[in-house]
């Protein structure tokens, strides 16, 4: 390394010294099952509150809904789901919730071009059954949609990857009563990193976006322009902060953020684990390591290394979602897994118990 380059590396460091464990002692990780084994799971968000789990099956046009239980597990067997032909859904492939009001909305991204919007009932915790709001059509430039999210702290838009022509895009939200957005989007993010964007998170105050390059093994990583530079209108980009080139990236699928630290979490649908990325102090930005600084392994290497023979871009954790000190992935070898997870301080504490560690 040339001594400039050297020199600029060298004041490149962790944000934080924090150190993420997941917790490995015995029934510490809560395994869902999709009902009958034959649902391909895709896509999972957490509601606001962080009580109900959304998951999308893409093969069976269903969206399934687990509710917690009063000692913080989640019920085994799914309390509602959204299918049928009145749910209007085609392959959903991704979910995103958000508040509204004194109630709730679930977004649900599917390939086809399409994103529906269901509210939860006022007397119950049931979405739909139909749609109160599409955005599709030909102005809606959705191709291959099969990422969704809303844009925190306002959640008065919503965004979506565009896997078949490498872009997101953002809708605006018109009007509360009745509901409206956009049919047409308000922005559109476009980069040469962007390749295949198969998923997208945002960061709890919506100042970083990230986006899974499924065509490149690579995670984009931007941050929302100010409003004076962006004349008040919503925008990210136009180049990424960071581009994370990790060679253990294999076909990522979806991203979050930890709330509290802004920690990039990756799951790769082509390996057998999610992986974690630290935000780093930049001689002039922020940014994020293109090393992970913990890597989770999901299932069985045995089950992973068949079904990845077939196909290289299976196999792997798809879906994943942060709630809090809960992670949960979803795919369709393993249904749904809920990790708990901390943050720890190596300069503070002493080393962790095996019990309790990676």
């Amino acid at each position: 390394m040339l001594p400039s380059l050297r020199a600029i590396a060298d004041r490149i460091q962790l944000r934080s010294n924090s150190v993420i464990e997941f917790d490995s002692s015995a029934g510490s990780v809560q395994t869902l099952a999709m009902p009958g084994g034959l649902h391909r799971s895709e896509g999972i968000g957490y509601s606001s509150s962080g009580n109900i789990i959304a998951i999308a099956t893409s093969d069976t046009n269903t969206v399934f809904l687990f509710r917690r239980r009063a000692d913080g597990q989640f019920e085994t067997t799914p309390y509602w789901s959204i299918s049928g032909p009145e749910s209007q859904l085609t392959y959903p492939h991704d979910v995103s919730f958000a508040p509204f009001g004194e109630h709730e909305l679930l977004a649900v991204a599917q390939r086809g071009g399409s994103i529906a919007i269901y509210q939860k009932g006022i007397a119950n915790e049931n979405y739909g059954p139909e749609p109160i709001f599409e955005i599709r059509g030909p102005t809606s430039t959705l191709k291959y949609s099969d990422g969704v999210a809303f844009v925190p702290p306002d959640n008065d838009h919503v965004a979506a990857c565009n896997l078949e022509t490498g872009t997101i895009s953002f809708y605006q939200k018109t009007s509360s009563s009745p509901l409206c957005f956009d049919l047409q989007p308000v922005f559109e993010l476009r980069h040469r990193s962007l390749a295949d964007p198969d998923g997208l998170a945002f960061s709890r105050c919506g100042q970083w976006l990230a986006v899974a390059n499924h065509g490149n093994h690579s995670v984009s990583i931007f941050r929302r322009r100010h409003r004076i530079v962006s004349r008040d209108k919503l925008e990210y980009g136009p180049r990424p902060v960071t581009v994370i080139k990790d060679p253990g990236l294999r076909h990522p699928h979806s991203v979050a953020f930890c709330p509290e630290t802004n920690h990039l979490v990756v799951t790769n649908s082509g390996a057998n684990y999610f992986s974690v990325y630290a935000q780093t102090m930049g001689v002039l930005n922020l940014g994020w390591s293109q090393s992970p600084i913990a890597q989770k392994i999901v299932g069985p290497d045995a089950l992973f290394q068949r079904v990845n023979a077939r196909n290289k871009m299976e196999g792997g954790p798809k879906g994943i979602a942060i709630h809090q000190n809960s992670l949960a992935i979803c795919s369709p070898e393993h249904g749904v897994k809920i990790y708990s997870y901390r943050f720890r301080n190596p300069e503070l504490h002493s080393p962790a118990n095996p019990s309790t560690s990676m």
